[in-house]
Order: structure tokens, then sequence, then C-alpha cells
């Protein structure tokens, strides 16, 4: 499976998401930082969560991480079933959050521990599409 099987998320991405969008069209794991607290802000928003400071900065993360739990959806709804079964994880960063994304390998491959990186969408459609991780 590749990011380009995946339907689009959010075609109507909040102004505070859009340079983490633009950031994955270009394969870059964009994400806020809070200069005030030295923290990483997730999901993209306008202020701090934890001091509420505006975010002013964004960090490119290298986007690699490991599977820190996930499920198979057999099932997909709407746009997402016609790519059933895949796989929905929470990616715990190298450097930043853990993050929920798809997985592009079956699921017959994926496990709890298994390392992955951020997979470079094949398309530049402009289309706004979530994270979507290969294994390492």
């Amino acid at each position: 499976m590749t990011p380009r099987d995946f339907p689009a998320t959010d075609p109507q991405a909040q102004p505070e998401e859009v340079p983490f969008y633009e950031g994955l069209l270009v394969g870059e794991f964009r994400v806020p930082w809070c200069s005030r607290c030295q923290t990483f802000v997730w999901r993209p928003k306008s202020h701090c969560t934890a001091c509420y400071d505006a975010i002013s900065d964004w960090r490119v993360l290298p986007g690699t991480g490991e599977i820190y739990s996930y499920c198979v959806v057999a099932k997909g709804d709407g746009a997402f079933a016609s790519v059933a079964p895949y796989v929905l994880a929470w990616v715990a960063l190298d450097e930043g959050p853990t993050v929920l994304a798809n997985i592009a390998d079956g699921p017959d491959l994926v496990q709890i521990g298994y390392r992955v990186r951020l997979s470079v969408p094949t398309c530049d459609d402009r289309a706004f599409r979530g994270p979507v991780f290969m294994l390492s």
C-alpha cells in the first residue's frame, strides 16, 4: 500500500494546521514548537496547550519512531472503505510527540515496537492527507 492509497483526511485544514500538511507533501514532519516552555505542541494549534503562549516556531523532525500501539481497521468508513483493511497506529516519534497515523505496510507485517519512518507521498495533488509511515 502506498500513501496515495489513503484518501484525503481533512480537505479543509485549519490555518494553524497548514504548515504541517504542507510539510507532509514534501516528506517533512513539521511540528509546532513553543519557545517559551520549550515543548512540542501536538496537534498543531495556534497557542501552546501548556503555557498558552502563541506559537511562532515550527521544527522539522526526522519522521522516525516506533509503533507504540495499533489496530487493524477491517472495515473502513466513507472514503476509507476502499482501502480496508489498514493499520491505524500510535507512533512515538524519536524527537517529539506520539501521533496517530496510518501505516502503509500490510496488517500482517506490523507489530508493537517496530521502527517506522515517514513516507513521502507519491503525488503532489495538494490534498491534505494525514501522516503515513512505513516500516523501516
